[in-house]
């Protein structure tokens, strides 16, 4: 799969990587920093959430996994719930199986808001927050969380992982895909 800057994505269902419309995926280089837009369609918002890092993941969120310099056993996971609430971690993960997660304060800022079919998120990641950030060579992947009243949970992915778990960095991509 090729990472095209600029170019909307719809992320598919992560297990099957089926085609699916319930969210769309946006990224940009602004002149100092990375811009990053969700839209999602969800009809049953679940998001109890209030602090930054909270475990969010356990309902409705969007997600980021990003290596500024494409070292996968080393990246960034940025979440935020419909609500605004942020999540930042450090991620080691040295077999591309087994994450170990660092908890840290939020290195960017986020926008949530309401619509009339489900929630928009765009997160605005600084230049100054990426270590050894590398145009060409940084990866990443994009998911979406979709937490059900009954306790299912649906997960999508730009590029699907096809288990249960985003954490596998072999799947992230880059522009050094084209």
């Amino acid at each position: 799969m090729d990472l095209n800057e600029k170019t909307t994505y719809c992320l598919r269902e992560n297990r099957t990587g089926r085609t699916d419309d319930t969210c769309r995926f946006y990224f940009a280089f602004e002149a100092d920093a990375l811009y990053f837009d969700f839209d999602v369609h969800d009809e049953e918002i679940v998001s109890p959430y209030t602090e930054d890092n909270e475990d969010l993941w356990q309902g409705d969120a969007v997600e980021v996994f990003l290596s500024p310099d494409g070292n996968l056993k080393r990246y960034m996971e940025l979440e935020v719930s419909p609500n605004g609430v942020r999540f930042y971690g450090e991620i080691t993960n040295e077999d591309g199986k087994t994450p170990q997660l660092k908890k840290t304060k939020p290195q960017f800022d986020a926008e949530a808001m309401r619509t009339e079919y489900g929630y928009r998120v765009s997160i605005r990641l600084p230049f100054t927050a990426l270590e050894g950030f590398d145009r060409s060579k940084m990866k990443l992947n994009a998911f979406c969380l979709d937490k059900m009243f009954g306790g299912q949970q649906k997960l999508y992915a730009l590029n699907p992982t096809r288990c249960d778990s985003f954490h596998r960095p072999k799947f992230f991509i880059g522009e050094a895909e084209k």
